[in-house]
């Protein structure tokens, strides 16, 4: 068993999606995070603008994970961090559609 998971590895659906990321084309992973950005705005339960200040007040330059270099991406993956696990859960319908719209591949089939 690992040890100091990092947060979205505490989830399969959720780890699933960054590996499968991860592999995309920056192009793809761009469009892909942005989708998911406009479409978080429908199933959160709080001041979207603020949520959104909140986000963008990390500085993506001071850290060092492979989502940082795209602020697309840092943007989506501390916006999906700061959600509550509930909003996650209705927000994984939402990223598998948009996943599959852009690369065809099923972030969730786990190996069926």
């Amino acid at each position: 068993m690992k040890k100091n998971l990092r947060w979205y590895d505490k989830d399969k659906y959720l780890s699933a999606f960054m590996t499968l990321l991860q592999g995309l084309s920056d192009e793809i992973q761009s469009k892909v995070a942005v989708d998911i950005l406009l479409y978080i705005p429908k199933i959160i339960e709080k001041d979207f603008a603020k949520f959104i200040k909140i986000v963008a007040d990390h500085n993506p330059r001071q850290y060092q994970r492979w989502y940082d270099h795209n602020p697309n991406l840092h943007t989506l993956v501390e916006s999906i961090r700061k959600l509550s696990y509930e909003e996650r859960e209705k927000l994984l319908d939402a990223i598998s559609d948009i996943v599959i719209k852009h690369t065809n591949q099923d972030p969730f089939k786990f190996g069926k």
